[in-house]
């Protein structure tokens, strides 16, 4: 505890992050994927969980962390607390344990992802930083604590689909230094091995093996093969990172290429790791149907981060060499300042979704007793995440009542109609309108969202029925 009290840069640097990520979370509203997550654990009991969560193509860890928060009739904002507390903790540790100079700790903690993305946004990518960065200081230890490692690494697993490549990489290194290159007692490792190796098949078989059912995922495993689609994919990564400045993503670009090269001139096996995971997660974007976000993009900055940070503990290793990887790291994130203060900046001042001020609106001037009827089931997630249980939402696009969104019924949808569903006609309601455009109806508004509301498709419009 002394040690880490002596250290002032740490300090404060980490007071600083502190501070700003909670003020970007009290002052974020939660969009749709984050009220989703909120609403499967709070309305579905253990079996609807595991039921649902595969059709999202998740693993469940989030959605159990998440879980006893929900139940226990908390706000929503715990859940955003929650995951502000991991990535504090991530911050931590890479301030305190990492190799990285200060101005590299700089970069990265205050760089996009960071900053923002993993941090305000209260998703299952913010829980990610912690294990990757605690897999990294255990790497060297991992023949001593083959639990701990090998734990970390199921816990990082089951975080997110993204970092199977990562893990699995991981746990055939592990296999391969501490089994089959050990001449020692390799009954631990063996355990420990087994373990990773059953959760990792798990994985396979709860999401992987389950049928497409949720149509926004399209799987077109031939974009493998197709120039036009990579270059698109690593275009839209880059730009996800660094905005469209064509100097600024070239020297990400070149930094990247770098860096791969370097952990590779150093390090085969922990490149091996890093490669893999940078590798697989190229691959879902260019074969699958979800496209690049900032809070994606940065886990394969992460990814190379965990390989320069093994290389760097490398007592063998020059000055010069650990000069230049830091500059590395010092472009890779600090590039993205432009961005990290762009989308601080505006989701402070401008409401990120209309979520929280339509729900504060239905809380104080819809009665308790009358229903809203929702145009869009998916994006009225997060206005009914703010909104007790008890409060009831009905669709005509499952012809009943719902709060969480069920992606694989979407080809089952029908154009909508301000027209009273026959199933509520003794029934008080209202119209809950989220689209692009203007509601094109003669009934009476009261309630519309602030015209700066960051994610367009969660403006919305309140309609009272005559």
């Amino acid at each position: 505890m002394k040690a880490i009290l002596k250290n002032k840069f740490n300090i404060i640097v980490f007071i600083i992050f502190l501070i700003l990520g909670l003020i970007g979370i009290f002052h974020h509203e939660i969009w749709r994927d984050e009220g989703q997550v909120w609403l499967v654990v709070r309305d579905l009991n253990l079996f609807g969980i595991f039921d649902h969560v595969r059709v999202e193509g998740h693993p469940l860890l989030w959605y159990f962390l998440v879980l006893p928060l929900a139940k226990l009739k908390l706000p929503v904002i715990s859940m955003q607390l929650l995951s502000f507390c991991f990535m504090a903790a991530a911050a931590g540790v890479f301030l305190w344990f990492s190799p990285f100079s200060r101005l590299s700790k700089i970069c990265v903690l205050f760089s996009a992802g960071f900053l923002y993305s993993l941090t305000v946004l209260s998703r299952n990518y913010s829980i990610i930083p912690l294990f990757i960065f605690l897999m990294a200081v255990f790497y060297n230890k991992q023949r001593q604590h083959p639990y701990i490692y090998s734990f970390l690494n199921i816990l990082l697993a089951n975080t997110h689909v993204l970092m199977f490549g990562f893990c699995t990489a991981a746990a055939t290194v592990f296999g391969y230094e501490n089994i089959i290159k050990n001449n020692g007692n390799k009954k631990d490792c063996l355990i420990s091995f087994a373990v990773a190796v059953l959760s990792l098949l798990s994985i396979v078989v709860y999401v992987f093996s389950s049928p497409l059912k949720n149509l926004s995922v399209n799987v077109q495993p031939l974009n493998l093969f197709c120039a036009e689609k990579i270059w698109e994919q690593c275009n839209w990564f880059l730009t996800n990172m660094y905005l469209s400045n064509k100097f600024v993503l070239f020297i990400a670009a070149v930094s990247i290429l770098c860096a791969l090269a370097v952990v590779f001139r150093e390090n085969k096996k922990v490149f091996f790791i890093t490669f893999a995971g940078f590798l697989y997660q190229l691959a879902i974007y260019i074969c699958g149907g979800c496209g690049v976000s900032n809070e994606k993009a940065v886990l394969s900055l992460i990814v190379l981060l965990f390989g320069f940070w093994i290389v760097l503990q490398d007592s063998g290793l020059s000055k010069l060499k650990k000069v230049f990887i830091n500059i590395l790291v010092i472009l890779l994130f600090g590039l993205s300042f432009n961005l990290s203060y762009m989308l601080y900046k505006n989701d402070y001042l401008y409401d990120y979704s209309g979520s929280k001020r339509v729900a504060e609106f239905i809380k104080n001037n819809i009665e308790k007793d009358a229903v809203l009827v929702s145009t869009n089931d998916l994006t009225s997630a997060g206005a009914i995440a703010y909104l007790p249980a008890e409060r009831k939402f009905y669709t005509p696009l499952y012809d009943n009542y719902y709060s969480y969104a069920y992606a694989q019924k979407y080809i089952e949808s029908k154009p909508f109609t301000f027209n009273k569903p026959e199933k509520l006609k003794d029934k008080k309601i209202y119209y809950l309108y989220s689209a692009l455009g203007f509601p094109q109806t003669d009934k009476k508004i009261i309630f519309v969202s602030d015209k700066n509301t960051l994610i367009v498709t969660e403006f919305f419009f309140i309609i009272q029925d005559e």
